[in-house]
């Protein structure tokens, strides 16, 4: 059998191929001893390899479909090729395939699929679970689990729908054989992984650290507009292409728009780029892949599974949140080069997003308490029905069903949730934990950031890496290297004018009101607000750091008032019809901040100001509600019409939108009163 699989390495890699130390043994494993392996391997080392040679081999044996549970769409795509150069026939379900489904599963029932990818969420898909999982899971010839650690939440990447995973362990025959990869667990998720999928596994660990890879940390926090210029500089200096990493969507399209403005050919990369942008994920992936680009701005959407020989640079604009997570990052970089650029800077905010992450990883116990008591008391619902009882983001209700309904506390059946054990919870204790783990990993990656001695040695140490190193020779500390970079006035200058950019951010207004909302026949909105505007985002730091200023202050400065001026005024050709009048929405709390603002800039576009609202009753914040029925409930009967302006389009002023739900129940009580159209404009939007 070794033989078999050395001449198929050979025809497809070259005759001077040969498996690498711990690759034959994982798969003679599987195939010959159908054992459970869990192969901990750094990026590049072949882990797929191993699986691909597995499942050639077991099909010549007329084994079943190999199952292969992945993470990414992104990673599936790059799974499919490779599995098709190592001459299998390879298929995945997913959401972006659909069409495909039905052909699919009529090779997948005829056993004509070698290997078929799914994502963990289709694993919780009815209709799998109906038509295609119970008649393929006692005939599963192996099953593989890429990404491990995503099964743990002891993980970096922890994701919740893994956990399924240890249902349909227990669903397929004891001797299947399971094999799990990895490039990024340290001892205490490999533990973890390995009492999940397996006591008695057989794991194969090895060396985690690459000779390819210069290490440079510039220790100093930096202000937006340094790091952008520190960006440019470093593009125009370091050869080929790479990938730039943010810790959001709004710093990955931030970013790539400056560096585009500096001349720089750069792209954006994030989960839902295809709604921004007129490229696919896939197209921005092949023209990184292809040098058509110089680097994708990219969030953590493009990482695992993206395999690019010649990758030259990766660069971080923000610290990540832990060591495994940054090493897994950079890990694109470098396996087919000598040479690969590794650049971390950081920012004052970093440590805050990294902190907001960490306490929204699991929901709070209260908000999972209030799920089970709703189900309890009032029996099956769907997701939409449970947000009149539970005050949670849409997102984070997702995350409840999820942890609940893989610890069989809660089932789905079709669309509605049905109650199975109301005296059970799950593992608070371990979430705290977990949690506090989390933090501890966060003072980590700080403390690599200030690290004197060797870096690459510092990572080693943090992923428990069992092989011991000397010293790399090729990090920053290694070397004594220093950066040439010096801030060039101007273009700071260029960079905080580009962060101040009067750009207009568009909203959507609200047009229909959430399922359950009381005194409603249907759920459309007759009175719709126009498209609204905003100044910035509320987290910019341009603009934004002004209006958070002013809000603290309970002041908005004069800069404000002139820039919105020019801002409504630059737009309001396009508007159906220009304002006549300007008013704003009142608040109990700060009862001067907004309608001062509103006067200001009433003057300072040449329109006439009236308080034509008031607010009649305190309710709590809306920052405490948490999805849309809480927050439109929230503000029923809290507001009055004063007076009333027949015909007249009037500009609806708050210092900020959030929901929507105050602008777009304040504009449907002066549009009842007669009014003409609403047109919102707030300085600035929390989610741009």
């Amino acid at each position: 059998m070794r033989e078999q699989a050395e001449q198929w390495l050979k025809d497809s890699l070259g005759d001077e191929a040969s498996f690498r130390d711990g690759q034959w043994e994982a798969i003679d494993a599987l195939v010959s001893q159908q054992e459970r392996v869990l192969v901990v391997q750094r990026t590049g080392w072949g882990k797929s390899l191993v699986y691909f040679m597995a499942t050639r081999l077991q099909r010549t044996q007329n084994r079943g479909v190999t199952l292969l549970i992945s993470p990414l769409l992104s990673l599936m795509r790059n799974q499919i090729q490779s599995a098709e150069a190592w001459g299998l026939k390879a298929y995945t379900l997913n959401s972006s395939n659909s069409d495909d489904h039905a052909f699919i599963e009529q090779k997948l029932l005829a056993d004509e699929v070698d290997l078929l990818l799914i994502s963990p969420e289709r694993l919780a898909n009815d209709r799998f679970r109906e038509a295609i999982w119970h008649r393929i899971k006692d005939h599963i010839g192996l099953l593989v689990i890429d990404e491990a650690h995503c099964i743990s939440d002891w993980g970096h990447d922890f994701r919740p729908n893994y956990r399924r995973i240890m249902r349909i362990l227990d669903e397929i025959p004891k001797n299947t054989p399971v094999l799990g990869t990895t490039a990024t667990a340290n001892d205490r998720v490999v533990d973890d992984v390995a009492e999940i999928l397996g006591a008695s596994m057989n794991i194969q660990r090895g060396a985690l650290t690459r000779d390819s890879l210069a290490l440079y940390v510039y220790p100093e926090k930096m202000d937006t507009a340094t790091r952008l210029t520190l960006l440019s500089h470093l593009l125009k200096h370091i050869q080929g292409c790479g990938i730039i990493y943010c810790t959001t969507t709004r710093d990955c399209l931030q970013v790539a728009e400056w560096l585009q403005s500096d001349g720089l050919n750069v792209k954006p990369y994030y989960a839902n780029v295809e709604e921004k942008l007129d490229e696919t994920r896939e197209e921005l992936e092949e023209q990184l892949m292809n040098n058509e680009v110089k680097a994708l701005v990219s969030s953590v959407a493009l990482g695992m599974g993206f395999d690019k020989a010649d990758l030259h640079f990766v660069i971080h604009y923000q610290m990540p949140g832990n060591i495994i997570s940054y090493y897994q990052q950079i890990g694109r970089a470098g396996r087919g080069i000598d040479k690969a650029h590794i650049v971390l800077m950081h920012g004052s905010e970093d440590e805050e997003i990294q902190e907001y992450f960490i306490e929204t990883a699991f929901p709070a116990p209260k908000q999972v308490n209030q799920v089970v008591e709703a189900l309890r008391y009032h029996g099956a619902m769907k997701q939409s029905e449970l947000q009149q009882f539970v005050n949670a983001r849409r997102s984070v209700l997702e995350k409840i069903l999820v942890h609940l309904e893989v610890e069989n506390i809660i089932r789905k059946d079709n669309r509605e949730y049905h109650i199975v054990d109301a005296n059970k919870n799950p593992d608070f204790e371990r979430w705290s934990a977990v949690t506090r783990k989390r933090y501890d990993e966060l003072r980590q990656m700080k403390s690599y950031i200030h690290a004197d001695g060797c870096l690459m040695r510092f990572l080693a140490d943090a992923l428990d890496d069992p092989t011991s190193i000397e010293p790399c020779g090729r990090c920053r500390n290694c070397t004594g290297a220093s950066s040439h970079f010096t801030p060039d006035i101007q273009q700071i200058q260029k960079a905080q004018s580009f962060l101040r950019g009067n750009k207009a951010i568009e909203f959507s207004p609200r047009k229909r009101y959430p399922m359950g909302f009381p005194n409603v026949k249907n759920t459309v909105i007759h009175e719709v607000n126009q498209t609204g505007l905003a100044l910035c985002g509320y987290y910019d730091e341009g603009w934004g750091s002004l209006v958070r200023k002013g809000r603290k202050e309970n002041h908005y400065d004069d800069d404000l008032v002139t820039v919105a001026g020019e801002l409504i005024k630059q737009n309001w050709h396009s508007w159906n019809s220009i304002p006549t009048v300007v008013t704003s929405v009142p608040s109990l709390r700060r009862p001067k901040l907004v309608p001062d603002f509103a006067q200001r800039l009433a003057n300072e576009i040449n329109l006439p100001y009236y308080a034509l609202v008031e607010h009649i009753d305190q309710h709590p914040p809306q920052s405490e509600m948490h999805n849309s029925y809480q927050q439109a409930t929230n503000l029923i009967d809290r507001f009055a019409l004063l007076h009333k302006l027949s015909g007249k389009p009037i500009l609806l002023v708050d210092d900020f939108a959030d929901s929507q739900w105050t602008l777009t129940l304040v504009g449907r009580l002066l549009m009842q009163g007669g009014s003409g159209a609403i047109y919102p404009f707030v300085l600035a939007v929390t989610n741009p």
